[in-house]
């Protein structure tokens, strides 16, 4: 059975502006397709069929094959390597995470978007991209039931301690933040795979893995409603759980970069256990 995005639209419920996902799911053994609906925003649930058995939108339900070729398509741009850095975050950074620069499909040389590589049990499975110019993002691959973003390369640089934020930009903030605070180059950050509502998922998922390696697993999520009760599930999951507070007036990490924080950022994320 295969499920396909197909859709993005508002949740009447929590009022999340695009954060009700649609999925075609097709059963081809059994000939079936119906649609499904889940809230990646506060709600964090399914909602059903959007369109009460009626007919969805034309759609191509892209075979696995096409998927990884898709993959490997954006695995072959080039680094995004901005002049100045992006955000507040030095190029380097992006460069040290593999980011990927899309270019228009259009002309071929515009710069369209960038692309975050996803990997479940160290493999590459999927791209989230998120286009430069507007608040949004789409996968390319699998981005659902895989490792949070940024844990192969977390535990390539092992140590004992695990930071978690709630999204790519805000883990390489802090892994920038960490730099500016420490004495090392990098450090082992992730981020969850859709916000703060996905914690609980994320954490159930790694769970075979992360404990057993670092002993200090560190929260460094925004400062909101969602980020809070992600804290109190963590708290609830785990016993080695840490909360970071951030810079008055900043609401997660990539924040407190663009807001001249980061080295206070990573001072705090450092000293945890204040």
């Amino acid at each position: 059975m295969t499920a396909a995005c197909v859709e993005k639209r508002a949740c009447l419920d929590c009022g999340g502006s695009d954060s009700l996902q649609v999925y075609l799911n097709v059963d081809e053994a059994l000939g079936l397709e119906w649609y499904t609906s889940f809230c990646h925003s506060a709600c964090w649930e399914q909602k059903g069929d959007p369109y009460k058995g009626g007919e969805g939108p034309t759609v191509h339900v892209k075979s696995e094959a096409e998927k990884m070729a898709e993959v490997r398509d954006v695995q072959s741009c080039k680094l995004f390597q901005p002049k100045g850095g992006y955000r507040g975050i030095p190029t380097k950074f992006y460069t040290q995470w593999g980011i990927r620069l899309l270019l228009s499909e259009f002309d071929g040389r515009t710069p369209y978007a960038i692309g975050f590589p996803y990997s479940d049990y160290g493999e590459l499975v999927g791209w989230k991209i998120r286009p430069l110019h507007k608040k949004d993002f789409f996968a390319l691959g699998r981005t659902a039931n895989v490792d949070v973003f940024g844990l192969k390369r977390a535990l390539q640089i092992g140590g004992d301690t695990l930071w978690i934020t709630e999204g790519e930009f805000d883990a390489i903030a802090l892994d920038y933040c960490l730099s500016l605070a420490g004495d090392k180059g990098r450090y082992p950050v992730v981020s969850l795979t859709a916000g703060g509502g996905s914690i609980y998922k994320n954490l159930s998922y790694i769970e075979d893995r992360v404990p057993a390696k670092f002993k200090n697993i560190v929260l460094v999520l925004d400062d909101d409603e969602v980020g809070k009760l992600a804290e109190e599930t963590a708290l609830s999951m785990w016993d080695n759980i840490y909360i970071v507070s951030k810079p008055v007036g900043s609401k997660d990490a990539n924040d407190a970069v663009e807001n001249g924080e980061a080295k206070l950022m990573g001072t705090l994320a450092l000293n945890f256990k204040d």
